[in-house]
């Protein structure tokens, strides 16, 4: 949670503030829109000062996430394609772990959503199981993702892997309970998903938001595997110690 307060990393007053990094999406948006490559998005409500949770360091700003990010839209396979669905996520890694080569005929009716390399695809169906992940490589035959997915694809080159460590973070969690629907097999729209707040910092400091936790995250995979081994370790001291026992 610290690093979406501003308090994982140092600030650098020299950074762009987040306000100018707004301009540039707009343009870039704009562009996208009128080359065809993206559509017009539906307006999203202003962002009232109740929603805001906390107070954000200077140079930051509350966005909602349709406005920062963009969907590819959606598509009816027409060709060999890589198909992601649901059960391929590696949820501890955030990536795409098992995707399928499919062919068009053979298409599930929820293949449908179109994503690109730096695409971050989070699944509505039971949001509590984090099946989130950034598409990492250029998958070959096209990919195209399950409708169980809201895609976002960051505007300005923004890391996706600041967006995938938000939405696993509490703050989302929180809000995503807020408003799913659904006991046995809760699940949230589209709509709700990109209606959601996300606390925008300066580019510079998402890239270094990023570098921390990666690093963090580094330390915390070699934790478990130590402790997997001491485990295992002290498993077989007991196992030798009970043979011992029985024989004697």
């Amino acid at each position: 949670a610290k690093a979406f307060r501003g308090e994982l990393v140092p600030q650098d007053p020299n950074d762009e503030p987040a306000s100018e990094l707004l301009k540039r999406i707009q343009a870039e948006k704009a562009k996208l829109i009128a080359d065809g490559k993206i559509k017009k998005d539906k307006p999203l409500p202003p962002i009232t000062d109740e929603e805001k949770s906390f107070e954000l360091p200077l140079g930051w700003e509350w966005v909602r996430i349709g406005h920062i990010g963009h969907d590819w839209g959606q598509k009816t396979p027409d060709s060999d394609f890589t198909y992601i669905e649901v059960s391929a996520i590696d949820n501890q890694r955030g990536a795409v772990s098992s995707p399928e080569l499919i062919k068009p005929e053979n298409a599930p009716s929820r293949a449908r959503k179109v994503v690109k390399e730096g695409t971050v695809i989070y699944s509505t169906i039971r949001p509590y199981l984090l099946n989130i992940a950034v598409i990492e490589v250029d998958f070959l035959p096209e990919p195209i993702a399950s409708t169980a997915f809201a895609i976002v694809h960051p505007f300005c080159s923004m890391p996706p892997r600041y967006f995938l460590y938000f939405f696993r973070s509490p703050e989302f969690v929180r809000y995503v309970e807020s408003v799913q629907t659904g006991i046995a097999y809760p699940a949230i729209n589209d709509g709700q998903f990109f209606s959601g707040l996300i606390p925008l910092p300066p580019i510079e400091e998402q890239h270094r938001i990023v570098a921390k936790v990666d690093e963090l995250m580094t330390l915390c995979d070699q934790l478990r595997s130590r402790i997997t081994q001491a485990s295992q370790l002290q498993q077989k001291l007991s196992d030798v110690v009970v043979e011992q026992a029985i024989c004697s």
